[in-house]
């Protein structure tokens, strides 16, 4: 487990509401500009969606994982995360499911390791993050030895508190 003597909170105060507003609607809320971090099935959505927990546990993903690859400038060329800030929504979504790919997964992360190996907790956290996202997103490559049609038997709802503490503990 990481411990610090710091703390700190990750806030969108864009979707915050007034706690007096009884009849505030999460769906009546338009999206923020901070879409590079926006969950898939919003960057995805053509009508309104209602925000859920999940979504904010996934947009954590992504800006953890933007924060570290931003910092040790990792280059790619099927990955990139200058697309997460330019183009249509559906897109930016595209390309940031790039990551999901065994073959770009492996390319990213073995750049990650070879140029930073003392973050390798990092890595390996990052790592499990990604699988748990691609699982939930059903795009997890089958070819794998690793990968069992068990592990692909999953959805959306896998991306929640408890698998996230499991992989950060």
């Amino acid at each position: 487990m990481w411990t610090c003597e710091y703390a700190g909170r990750l806030i969108d105060l864009d979707l915050s509401s007034v706690s007096d507003e009884a009849l505030h609607n999460p769906e009546d809320v338009p999206l923020t500009f901070s879409t590079p971090f926006l969950a898939l099935d919003l960057l995805k959505a053509t009508t309104t969606q209602q925000h859920l927990y999940r979504h904010d546990l996934e947009s954590f993903y992504w800006s953890f994982l933007w924060i570290v690859l931003e910092h040790v400038r990792i280059k790619d060329t099927e990955f990139s995360l200058e697309s997460w800030r330019k183009g249509a929504k559906e897109t930016r979504a595209n390309s940031k499911q790039m990551l999901f790919k065994r073959s770009t997964r492996r390319r990213v992360f073995s750049k990650l390791s070879r140029k930073f190996p003392s973050h390798e907790p990092i890595t390996d956290c990052l790592k499990k993050l990604t699988r748990l996202m691609a699982k939930a997103y059903k795009e997890l490559d089958t070819d794998s030895e690793t990968d069992s049609d068990s592990d692909l038997d999953v959805g959306r709802e896998e991306i929640s508190y408890e698998a996230f503490l499991s992989i950060l503990a």
